[in-house]
């Protein structure tokens, strides 16, 4: 391997039958460098792992995109009575608020931990960073404000909020249709 080669990114690589290819380093064989909290702070990223990020506010989404229409079907036959389905539906409601409270404070705590790396970044001198951690910053406020404005929503019944509570009442409806179809029948027979 030449000098050039070196500094320039391309190192040779021996196959099965001893031939050499040549092959640029792997990002992945980059190592992270963690800080004591655990902040990576020097991973290379790549668009697709841009895209798979997650950030907690799509747990709400998430939860609110389940069908509970076949929930609601297997519970109206089991039990088809309307207070049971009226639990239910309060029940789910009650996760929904228990997932805000969760997530309000994961980015809480990430808004602290990223104050304080503002902070010390600042006093290091370190200008990129603190641009990226205030732009970061930016979008946890963000997010929180959106589960905020969704937690009102779900108050004052807004569409998009209480589409589960309509899923689950369809699947309901078609559980209590479905029994009394099948008792229809089996007087008929």
């Amino acid at each position: 391997m030449g000098l050039f080669d070196l500094f320039f990114g391309t190192t040779k690589k021996s196959d099965q039958n001893g031939m050499e290819n040549t092959a640029k380093p792997d990002d992945k064989l980059l190592p992270e460098l963690n800080e004591p909290n655990g902040l990576k702070i020097a991973t290379p990223v790549t668009k697709e792992d841009e895209m798979n990020v997650s950030m907690p506010l799509d747990e709400i989404y998430k939860y609110l995109r389940i069908d509970f229409e076949s929930r609601g079907y297997d519970d109206a036959l089991s039990n088809p009575d309307t207070s049971y389905r009226d639990m239910n539906k309060q029940l789910l409601v009650s996760n929904l608020k228990v997932l805000f409270k969760q997530i309000k404070q994961i980015y809480i705590d990430n808004l602290k931990m990223n104050d304080f790396h503002i902070k010390s970044r600042e006093q290091a001198g370190l200008i990129d960073i603190v641009d990226l951690l205030k732009n970061r910053k930016e979008t946890l406020e963000n997010h929180l404000a959106e589960i905020n404005k969704m937690e009102n929503d779900l108050e004052n019944n807004v569409d998009y909020m209480v589409g589960m509570l309509l899923s689950y009442d369809r699947g309901f409806l078609r559980g209590m249709a479905a029994l009394s179809l099948e008792s229809f029948k089996l007087k008929r027979s």
